[in-house]
């Protein structure tokens, strides 16, 4: 795969680096693990391969051999060949195609899974990109113009005629579909009265300043009824936190293992997919929901996955 020209930000990531939160090394992964996850079961591939996040203005890529591959997530418009290339399926394209993104039509980051992969190496059990650190994915940083990436061998998933779709699935309705869903952070108790309601009931809206670390929210200011100091305590994606300010900021993917601000609220994990494809100046507002509802709804979430990717090779 050649690099024709390179988008805003184009990393290699995958389902993220577990295990080295004690030593400072965040999980990283795809922002959106859900569509990172889909791009791989339509490929065939395993759920933990390395798919290519990308946001938009997305890249131009070219492939001097016949590829299989699947978009998931944000839809790009992606052409090829001057035909559309559609979300969510398994495509075949010939040797000498060139990829690219028309025009946002909705959400913030899309994901490419190609049969076979792409022939990086693991750092730490993972082919995730840690932009910050520098390492991981393709040389540790984003995708840059006249890059080579080699790419694996693989067998065959389908047919072999150009620009085919098979196993069509539709996740468009979960991600537009509700609230986020929240649940009592540690210092929840921290927050006045007022502070409570509000989080419950008014819209937040994500600022210019988020990125991968973490979503820096505007909104009504919420107050603390206590001022303790706290220690320095373990976060991870999903934590809100309530900054000096009184704003919400919400830590993503990227984002460190330990903070000094309250934990006001936890995301259900069944919703960060939601918030990775939302970005400045989207608003949205929170449901707080019990520690058993979070759990359930990510059991029946993951039942529904797994259900799915045995679906698609029998279909």
């Amino acid at each position: 795969m050649e690099v024709i020209k390179p988008g805003i930000l184009d990393s290699f990531q995958d389902s993220g680096r577990h295990g080295y939160a004690h030593s400072g090394v965040s999980v990283g992964g795809c922002m959106d693990k859900l569509a990172g996850r889909l791009a791989n079961f339509l490929v065939g591939n395993s759920e933990s391969d390395a798919v290519l996040e990308m946001h938009f203005p997305a890249p131009v890529l070219y492939f001097n051999e016949e590829i299989e591959l699947a978009l998931t997530g944000a839809d790009f418009c992606a052409k090829a060949g001057g035909r559309v290339i559609p979300q969510n399926r398994r495509v075949v394209l010939p040797a000498g195609s060139t990829l690219s993104f028309e025009n946002k039509i909705w959400g913030h980051r899309c994901y490419l899974g190609i049969a076979g992969g792409w022939a990086i190496t693991k750092v730490l059990g993972s082919y995730s990109t840690h932009l910050k650190a520098g390492f991981g994915g393709w040389q540790g940083r984003r995708l840059k113009k006249k890059d080579y990436i080699p790419l694996n061998q693989y067998s065959h998933f389908g047919a072999k005629e150009p620009i085919i779709s098979k196993w069509f699935i539709y996740p468009d309705s979960f991600y537009h579909a509700g609230p986020i869903r929240v649940m009592a952070g540690m210092e929840w108790d921290w927050l006045s009265n007022n502070a409570k309601r509000d989080l419950q009931n008014c819209n937040f809206t994500i600022s210019k300043q988020s990125d991968r670390m973490g979503y820096h929210l505007t909104g009504p200011e919420l107050k603390k009824k206590v001022d303790d100091e706290m220690l320095s305590s373990g976060v991870l994606a999903g934590t809100v936190q309530l900054l000096p300010n009184g704003n919400p900021l919400i830590l993503m993917a990227d984002c460190q293992t330990t903070g000094g601000y309250p934990r006001i609220l936890q995301v259900a994990d069944v919703d960060l997919p939601k918030l990775a494809q939302m970005g400045a100046g989207e608003s949205f507002n929170f449901s707080l929901i019990g520690t058993e509802e979070s759990i359930d709804l990510l059991q029946t979430f993951n039942n529904q996955i797994v259900s799915l990717s045995g679906a698609i090779p029998l279909k």
